[in-house]
């Protein structure tokens, strides 16, 4: 009799091992979070389930996990972070993740070995930024002599890495020139963000396809009530990740 009751309950507590493992998992939905607007393509790897997702336009991402998986992030342009997924963000709508934006990755991936006219004081000079000229000198021919940068990138794939950092560096430009349409003040006393994510906010901004259009020709009032709006959204996500 209890050989019978055993082998009725070890197959009926394996099934209810295997129910319980299954209704816990789930997909996550989940948004990256930087001082950058290039959020697309970041990837994502669950290292437990051995599963891996990429982030779509704007940071959002979606991935099967469990309770306790760890998620992996990382990108060329930020620095790579871990989750450890919790019960609770098992259960949030959308789970943020803050990610740091990777301001020394040229001085890391550039290398110069070559003498130029421009270098040397021939010719026009013209004026570039700093990823801009680190982009011309993993690029350029330099009349007709491959140079070892050229080389290099090509295999290691800096190039593209550059061309990245161009990119970056105008979405910079851009979003302080949303920041300058008020005063420092205007940000910190009225829209109550602390100083330290006055960038962060702009980024945010730049992501609004509406502000991106009109920021310059709307009277500066409605303006006003755009950025307070945007305001409001930007500090419940600052709520959220402290």
């Amino acid at each position: 009799m209890n050989k019978i009751f055993t082998h009725i309950l070890i197959p009926f507590f394996l099934l209810l091992g295997s129910i319980e493992t299954y209704a816990q998992k789930k997909t996550v939905l989940g948004k990256i979070v930087a001082k950058t607007r290039d959020l697309e393509g970041i990837y994502i790897k669950n290292i437990n389930a051995n599963t891996f997702a990429k982030t779509q336009k704007g940071g959002y991402f979606s991935i099967v996990a469990n309770p306790n998986d760890t998620l992996i992030f990382s990108a060329v342009h930020l620095i790579g972070r871990k989750k450890v997924l919790t019960y609770a963000d098992m259960n949030k709508s959308l789970v943020f993740i803050p990610m740091e934006y990777a301001e020394n990755i040229l001085d890391e991936i550039v290398i110069d070995r070559r003498i130029t006219s421009e270098s040397l004081g021939f010719g026009k000079v013209i004026k570039r930024t700093t990823a801009e000229r680190n982009l011309h000198r993993a690029t350029s021919s330099g009349g007709g002599i491959i140079p070892v940068d050229l080389i290099v990138n090509a295999i290691s794939g800096r190039t593209k890495m550059l061309e990245k950092a161009v990119e970056l560096e105008q979405e910079q430009l851009f979003v302080e020139k949303l920041l300058s349409k008020f005063s420092s003040e205007f940000y910190t006393q009225k829209l109550k963000i602390p100083e330290q994510y006055h960038m962060a906010f702009g980024y945010f901004l730049a992501q609004d396809p509406i502000i991106v259009t009109s920021y310059q020709t709307v009277e500066i009032t409605q303006l006003n009530i755009m950025y307070t709006e945007k305001a409001t959204e930007f500090l419940e996500i600052l709520r959220v990740l402290k």
